[in-house]
């Protein structure tokens, strides 16, 4: 015969939570929290904006709209008292291109020295030396200033600095902020942005001094999986702040492994990133970038003004009603996204704005006396 269990007298499985787990017996989320996006991603996507304490993926070949998309996110974050922290590995940040998507920054003038390349005079120059804004900005140059140092297969620091980042110090940074955080020295919830996977490599890949797409994939499943974890918890009615994490991933088709079927879209750094995305998004088309581009002309000359591209969901593991997996398209243009209906109005509102870029960028001797009615717009299949 089985030996019965004898109950403890005044054993409650509630006393047992409040023992072992004190407060982190309250294991419900908190109501979802959005970083609101722009009328066009929502009417495409059917969603309010990018889900919060959660990891965002965004990707699709070059020139499809991921660094728009970027902006928008960081225009939102600064808008509702989220902080930005911006990796940016691809190094080419445009500044104005943000301010004109919504980035709440203010360019400071300097004077600079600039050599004439021709006869070697150098003269004085006013230009922008910096932008102010509360924003965290780390390029390649600063990310190795805050840890270049860092030797990761021991975990200490060495006395030189390497000069080039690796995909350890993006985590290591990541998880400086959250113990700041958490320590009350950041009272505030934060937006990491990352642009992006796959711009470059790993520890073990930098001293192999060849490098290798294993190793890579390896260092953003451990040094990501304790930042996977903090984002997300962040989101649980016990945390303060909700945090979350927006990454910019390169793709490549994987044409070998199809079997002689259809070509897989794969994201570099390997699957850790996707196993761990709660919100996936991909713009362009499959095989190539497959966008339309806009542009105004005049007498023979085109200037580009902006791109009609796809958008769609390829992974949602939202909570429902969020759960959707819609497509659909946007355009991006000088100032952030906006839908293809909202096209014709911003063409009529902006046109002042279009044309004076089209004579700075093909000269404005030839537009002298050009009237607005002049030109005219088409679109154009990407090649």
């Amino acid at each position: 015969m089985a030996k019965q269990v004898v109950k403890k007298k005044n054993f409650s499985v509630g006393n047992l939570k409040t023992e072992m787990l004190g407060e982190q017996q309250k294991t419900a989320d908190k109501p979802m929290e959005w970083l609101i996006m722009p009328f066009a991603y929502q009417d495409a996507l059917k969603l309010p904006g990018l889900p919060m304490g959660r990891t965002v993926v965004v990707r699709g070949w070059s020139d499809t709209g991921k660094s728009t998309l970027k902006n928008c996110a960081i225009a939102a974050a600064m808008k509702q008292g989220v902080l930005p922290v911006i990796f940016e590995t691809e190094g080419n940040f445009d500044f104005q291109y943000a301010k004109d998507c919504g980035m709440q920054i203010e360019p400071v003038y300097g004077m600079v020295d600039r050599e004439d390349p021709l006869t070697g005079e150098v003269t004085k120059v006013k230009e922008i030396v910096n932008w102010e804004g509360d924003y965290i900005l780390f390029t390649n140059r600063g990310i190795n200033d805050f840890c270049g140092d860092m030797d990761y297969s021991t975990g200490t620091k060495k006395a030189k600095k390497r000069g080039t980042p690796v995909i350890e110090d993006i985590a290591y940074i990541i998880s400086t902020f959250l113990d700041k955080q958490e320590a009350g020295e950041i009272p505030m919830p934060i937006l990491f942005l990352w642009d992006s996977i796959g711009s470059i490599q790993s520890w073990k890949s930098y001293n192999s001094k060849v490098g290798n797409n294993q190793f890579d994939a390896g260092a953003i499943s451990t040094a990501f999986k304790p930042i996977f974890s903090r984002i997300a918890s962040s989101k649980e009615v016990g945390s303060e702040y909700t945090n979350t994490l927006f990454i910019v991933n390169k793709i490549w088709l994987d044409a070998q492994n199809s079997m002689g079927g259809a070509v897989s879209i794969e994201n570099s750094g390997g699957k850790s990133v996707g196993y761990n995305l709660r919100l996936g998004i991909h713009v362009g088309g499959t095989a190539k970038a497959s966008t339309k581009k806009l542009k105004m002309t005049y007498k023979g000359q085109e200037y580009q003004y902006g791109t009609i591209t796809k958008i769609s969901v390829f992974k949602n593991q939202l909570p429902t009603p969020f759960n959707v997996t819609y497509s659909g398209t946007m355009c991006c243009v000088h100032n952030g996204i906006i839908a293809e209906s909202e096209l014709e109005e911003y063409k009529k509102k902006y046109m002042p704005v279009i044309f004076e870029r089209m004579k700075e960028t093909l000269g404005a001797a030839q537009f002298q006396g050009v009237n607005v009615e002049d030109t005219s717009f088409i679109e154009t299949e990407d090649e």
